[in-house]
């Protein structure tokens, strides 16, 4: 056999290994980086908007921050060192909620700073302070962060919660953290659907990464090259999905509901949507949210991300209006689907009471 054919027959045989692996790469992995398999993101100039949106020193045309106060409450965490046989949910503020039970203490997306931007002096600016401060924070055992935007992965945050909590996060994001002083075995870097049990103060806890529509990026220059994800919180006797920042995608949702067979508690966005023509694929409105609550089979749901940074066109206030509304249309049981006051605590029973899509009683 010639130099010249065998050259032309390893060729043929790489180019159909590549096709090989290709065909076995998961659909939401991109050549480079990460896509969303059910629907195709806004680019161009709507990336334009959005920036202003999210970096703009100002608000949204015709709309005033200070125009409505967002409600606040005292919260009522366990103590450090505590234990409670109810599962402890606290609203931080924007999609921060503080989860304990069994001892064990857990949050989501923390940002404690006054901006969501990568300047810690400009940007969106909060409209309500976090209910806790770090140094009022019990032990915490771990951290759960659905995307690398600025108002979901804060570097002042991170750094002051340092090396005591073990952080789990969606693929790429583990050298950010590094650079941010976090050891490395200190990080666990999950793809969709991966799962590990985690020892913790309270016993195990099981965390998944489940499948969201959303993007990635903190500059120009990174779109999509580090994955985004929801997540699963299983204890042995209570279970919660963190849905982080999501468009609405029934397949995705639905699937996850069947894989956990329904869930105690969803803590779902249900802010920064208007305008619907360019938040429509990476930001649910009210009403979206309350179909991830049936489709993932929630006996509870509490709506997150509003209240604390002005993000959209929507008032401040708007978001919980529109979920009332939208749980009455849907017929949801009273109490089924709610919003706290910043700082609020609820208590939830692990016994599930309720069919899925209804109300588990939840005590303040």
């Amino acid at each position: 056999m010639t130099r010249a054919r065998t050259l032309v027959i390893l060729a043929a045989l790489l180019c159909g290994a590549g096709s090989a692996l290709a065909e076995e790469r998961p659909a939401h992995h991109a050549e480079e980086g990460f896509r969303n398999p059910h629907a195709e993101l806004p680019h161009g100039g709507a990336g334009t908007s959005f920036l202003r949106a999210r970096f703009g020193s100002g608000p949204w045309p015709g709309h005033d921050p200070d125009s409505y106060t967002v409600p606040t409450a005292t919260p009522d965490p366990v103590p450090a060192g505590g234990h409670t046989d109810n599962a402890r949910v606290t609203w931080i503020g924007h999609s921060t909620v503080l989860i304990q039970h069994r001892g064990a203490n857990l949050l989501t997306d923390p940002i404690l700073s006054p901006f969501a931007s990568p300047l810690r002096f400009a940007g969106p600016r909060r409209i309500s302070e976090p209910a806790l401060a770090l140094e009022e924070l019990p032990p915490i055992d771990a951290v759960v962060i659905s995307h690398n935007h600025y108002d979901h992965l804060d570097a002042p945050t991170i750094e002051g919660l340092g090396n005591g909590p073990r952080y789990v996060v969606p693929l790429g994001l583990a050298e950010w953290l590094e650079r941010r002083g976090i050891r490395r075995e200190r990080i666990l870097e999950f793809d969709w659907w991966d799962e590990l049990e985690l020892e913790t103060r309270g016993g195990p806890l099981r965390i998944t990464a489940t499948p969201s529509q959303h993007f990635s990026g903190r500059s120009l220059t990174d779109r999509d090259e580090t994955l985004w994800a929801a997540w699963a919180i299983e204890w042995p006797d209570w279970k919660a999905w963190f849905g982080g920042d999501t468009g609405y995608n029934e397949v995705q949702f639905r699937e996850i509901g069947r894989r956990f067979g329904g869930f105690d508690l969803g803590i779902i966005p249900i802010g920064a949507y208007l305008p619907r023509w360019f938040m429509k694929t990476v930001h649910v409105n009210p009403s979206e949210a309350v179909k991830i609550h049936r489709d993932i089979a929630a006996r509870s749901s509490l709506g997150v991300h509003w209240g604390t940074f002005v993000l959209s066109q929507e008032a401040s206030y708007q978001p919980p209006e529109d979920l009332r509304r939208a749980t009455r249309e849907a017929g949801l049981a009273e109490g089924a689907f709610v919003t706290f006051r910043v700082g609020e605590t609820r208590s939830y029973p692990p016994a599930s009471v309720a069919a899925p899509g209804g109300a588990l009683s939840a005590s303040r």
